[in-house]
């Protein structure tokens, strides 16, 4: 068997709120991971979640990702793909969302710009992002630097208010239970970084594997030679996987590559 490159999403993959304790990560992912690379296989991730995040909670482990939903690509330490949204853009952005009455955060690598987004927010949304002083609440839009943006959603009825802002291709990966829910652009999403991090390296597509479970993971499984789907995924991830695992806390990473006899 090639060696082969396995991409894990973060939230509801690898890390999940347990027990009422947030960012908990199951010991059997982490004996996977570890028996993974024992084998001779690359681990990397793929996900919303920003470089320090990753490096916050899986210290030293994955020098390889596809972060910020695409707009952040890392080979071995070395950046490949760091695509920020133009001013214009941001201001263009801001106008659109602005007329849905939509609450919103512009993220960035170590800040995320918040617009609309009520202060009684502040202290939940700070710990979602799990990075100290990682919001800013007022800013010009030649401050940003951002490759990605989350939505604030209080209630079923404030996304549906909302809805009719995603056009042209905008995914909205709404977190189950959860405040925030983060946007792919068309024109870069996870499918699109995990291509650039394949013709970077020169790795074929063949020899890939991804995890995933939620809405921002949909093109993520058809741009790897094996896509997994968690069983905590939402059904249009489990219906383009190849092979559907167990949930987060029920060792649904250890099973899915036990099962592709990866470990």
């Amino acid at each position: 068997m090639n060696k082969k490159t396995v991409f894990f999403d973060i939230d509801g993959t690898l890390l999940g709120d347990r027990n009422g304790r947030r960012f908990q990560v199951p010991e059997s992912a982490l004996r996977a991971l570890d028996a993974l690379r024992k084998n001779g296989h690359r681990i990397a991730i793929c996900s919303g979640r920003q470089e320090a995040f990753i490096h916050k909670f899986f210290p030293g482990l994955f020098q390889s990702y596809v972060a910020q939903n695409g707009a952040h690509v890392v080979f071995d330490g070395e950046t490949v793909v760091d695509r920020l949204l133009p001013t214009e853009r941001i201001r263009g952005l801001i106008s659109h969302f602005d007329s849905f009455g939509c609450s919103y955060v512009f993220v960035g690598k170590h800040h995320g710009w918040a617009r609309n987004v009520p202060d009684r927010f502040f202290s939940q949304m700070e710990e979602i992002y799990g990075l100290p002083d990682f919001l800013v609440a007022d800013w010009e839009p030649e401050q940003v630097e951002s490759g990605m943006m989350d939505f604030i959603f209080e209630t079923d009825e404030d996304f549906e208010r909302c809805a009719g802002a995603f056009t042209g291709g905008m995914i909205v990966n709404r977190h189950p239970g959860g405040l925030t829910s983060d946007m792919s652009f068309p024109e870069w999403d996870k499918a699109k970084g995990i291509e650039a991090f394949l013709s970077h390296t020169g790795i074929p597509k063949e020899d890939t594997v991804a995890f995933g479970d939620g809405y921002n993971d949909i093109t993520m499984m058809g741009a790897v030679g094996c896509a997994v789907a968690m069983g905590n995924a939402v059904d249009e991830v489990k219906e383009k996987a190849d092979y559907v695992t167990s949930p987060i806390f029920e060792d649904g990473i250890e099973r899915g590559l036990k099962h592709l006899e990866l470990i």
